[in-house]
């Protein structure tokens, strides 16, 4: 199968955000909140607002179908939507209008873990229900974290994965969404402990970052290949990242610039978005979890907090399965993507 263009795979990835997308369901994408929250308080219907971190990738429009099914399921307003690039002062101004709005709850995947602190206390103290998601802000008033499982669980497995592929040695790049996000500092920080725990001929050259951006994620990989001829592996720890090397790795190839397998690839990525790259052999594991699901529990736990109830250890989460509660943590679990199971996946 032929690979895109940049041009190409940016446009699918826009495509992918029109089909599933912000002017869905009880998402309005440019406007949100548009409807008057007086109607909603009228009518007792609670309202939750579930922002992540950009609109736009396709992990994104992933975790949106999941929080507005989760909004048809329990009876509940859900409003997805947050800024078209990842900006943590942006997504502050939304939530603060948000609050103003009088939402039930906000579900947050913040950009900047200390920048949230302030607004997340004036959530709590106008006695809205905080939780953030994908990515944490542990030092703020936020009740619970929803996540797969603990950010230096996920950046240990992808540090074993590269390290496997590669055998042990070599030079190997970072590629993350935000220098600033709480959950991929603690990723690579974690990989990078691994490798220095048990891979010591492993060698972190450096980590780029794309702000969430897929033309600076395939600038940054391009970058990273002519900088680095001795380079042996790449982990994206976010979802733009794995697609963005394996095209420029692919393009690499077909001019013959370097080798098939010189380069492996790894990281955390939408199924649908890099099953071709896994086909081919580019990417040979890809660490993954549901979005979908992961903001379904984020808008189940929201509601149970608003009608008080508790969070327990393996309660049962309608359309997500039993869910490891330890602490204020929520873990929904991990999948590994493969040649073998890439076509399983419906997101």
């Amino acid at each position: 199968m032929k690979k895109m263009t940049l041009a190409v795979l940016t446009g699918v990835l826009a495509l992918t955000l029109s089909a599933c997308g912000a002017n869905s369901g009880n998402s309005p994408a440019n406007n949100a909140g548009a409807s008057s929250n007086d109607g909603a308080a009228a009518s007792g219907t609670r309202t939750y607002f579930i922002n992540p971190k950009s609109i736009g990738p396709a992990y994104w429009a992933a975790a949106e179908k999941g929080a507005i099914q989760a909004g048809e399921d329990m009876g509940v307003e859900v409003i997805f939507n947050a800024p078209t690039e990842a900006d943590s002062s942006k997504q502050i101004n939304m939530i603060q209008d948000m609050l103003t709005r009088k939402v039930s709850g906000i579900g947050v995947s913040p950009n900047d873990a200390k920048a949230v602190g302030p607004v997340f206390k004036k959530a709590a103290e106008q006695d809205v229900q905080i939780v953030t998601w994908d990515s944490d802000a542990p030092e703020t008033d936020r009740q619970y974290y929803v996540a797969p499982a603990t950010d230096e669980e996920v950046g240990e497995l992808l540090a074993k994965t590269i390290g496997e592929e590669i055998g042990g040695e070599g030079q190997v790049a970072f590629m993350v969404a935000g220098l600033g996000s709480q959950n991929q500092i603690a990723k690579s920080d974690a990989a990078k402990a691994y490798f220095e725990a048990n891979y010591p001929g492993i060698e972190l050259v450096t980590m780029v970052a794309s702000d969430d951006d897929q033309q600076k994620a395939y600038a940054n990989a391009q970058n990273l290949i002519q900088t680095y001829p001795d380079l042996r592996g790449i982990i994206g720890f976010a979802g733009g990242e794995p697609p963005a090397a394996a095209e420029v790795v692919e393009q690499a190839v077909k001019a013959g610039t370097i080798e098939q397998g010189q380069i492996a690839i790894t990281g955390i990525a939408v199924p649908s978005v890099v099953k071709s790259y896994i086909e081919s052999g580019t990417i040979k594991t890809d660490i993954i979890w549901d979005p979908g699901k992961l903001a379904y529990t984020t808008v189940y736990i929201l509601d149970q907090l608003a009608q008080g109830k508790e969070i327990t250890d393996g309660m049962e989460i309608p359309n997500v399965g039993a869910v490891k509660v330890d602490g204020q943590n929520v873990f929904i679990g991990t999948l590994e993507v493969t040649s073998e199971n890439v076509g399983s996946f419906d997101f």
